[in-house]
């Protein structure tokens, strides 16, 4: 039985979808922000600008007149920021009407993800910059990003795509977007590994992986060149499908495999670049940049590849309980 609205006045906080919409845009480009500006920490030499944690230096909370100490610093009040930006979209979501318990626990995902961040964070610092322990904060942030995407994603259904829902791809067109998805991932991975080979450690005195940087920057470009053949061969495919049968599914799908050519592309340039230049460091980071592009332009195109109709997979909308009476508040 459908319960009656309570009215406005039982209302104390309540947010709009499309209010909430814009809170999980603002959670995923704060991620961003993070990843950037962690990456200026290391490229500046300043990851070990301020030597403990919380605090910058043992008995000061904030940094002296110091360059480095400011980055590192800054780094760390950025991490704040978004931590505000993640507590509100867990509120958000809870208040947003109708409440969908889907949004929440994405939301609470983000949440758990960024304390873990901070953990190692302090163990980044507290390890002085050990170069598992930064790769692995690295791709920490990535997985947070991929995160908000699906959070901002999801945010956008207006209703349940359950019954009437786009049409299901078929499944060898879904199984080469996750193929590609892995592939990214392994291309992300092996280049952290020429990032800790390399000389941007953060601090000029920590000690390097004991690897010959071509070796690992030659693994890396074959994961890369892997990675192209394979979103190649999605995009001929879903080609071939949308010229036979059409529909919306495979053209937003196939704009979506564009993006994602033009990202890769645009880091291959800069990778070969910064390689036969000695990584000059404004280049390292816009290639830090494009990897984290690159991941938001490939969880949209698996988001896009993925079932909304038949409610079978981990992307389907799943409401809140409270919420089909219409007392989600």
């Amino acid at each position: 039985m459908n319960l009656p609205e309570p009215s406005p006045q039982g209302r104390r906080r309540y947010v709009t979808p499309e209010r909430f919409a814009v809170i999980a845009r603002w959670a995923l480009w704060s991620l961003v922000a993070i990843v950037v500006t962690g990456s200026l920490v290391r490229l500046t030499g300043s990851g070990l600008g301020c030597s403990d944690w919380p605090t910058c230096e043992p008995g000061e909370f904030v940094p002296a007149a110091d360059f480095h100490g400011w980055v590192e610093f800054g780094n760390r009040i950025v991490t704040g920021l978004v931590s505000v930006a993640v507590v509100a979209a867990v509120a958000a979501s809870w208040w947003r009407q109708p409440r969908r318990g889907d949004l929440v626990w994405w939301s609470l995902g983000l949440v758990a993800g960024v304390i873990f961040q901070i953990g190692l964070g302090a163990v980044t610092v507290l390890t002085h910059l050990s170069p598992p322990i930064v790769m692995s904060h690295f791709l920490a942030s990535q997985v947070l990003v991929s995160a908000a995407v699906v959070l901002q994603h999801r945010a956008s259904w207006e209703a349940p795509p359950v019954g009437g829902g786009a049409a299901r791809l078929p499944t060898h067109v879904r199984t080469l977007a996750w193929l590609a998805a892995t592939l990214t991932a392994a291309a992300l991975w092996t280049g952290t590994v020429v990032t800790g080979t390399g000389p941007h450690g953060g601090d000029e005195h920590v000690e390097r992986l004991q690897y010959a940087l071509p070796s690992v920057a030659r693994i890396h470009g074959i994961t890369v060149a892997v990675l192209a053949a394979a979103t190649l061969l999605l995009a001929f495919r879903v080609r071939r499908l949308a010229a036979t049968q059409g529909g919306d599914a495979a053209a937003d799908l196939g704009r979506r495999i564009r993006t994602v050519i033009g990202v890769m592309a645009v880091q291959a340039a800069i990778g070969y670049v910064q390689y036969f230049n000695e990584l000059p460091v404004l280049l390292v980071a816009l290639h830090v940049v494009g990897a984290t592009l690159l991941t938001i332009t490939m969880t949209r195109l698996v988001l896009a590849a993925s079932s909304r109709g038949a409610g079978d997979d981990w992307f389907a909308y799943t409401p809140d309980a409270t919420s089909a009476s219409g007392r989600g508040r």
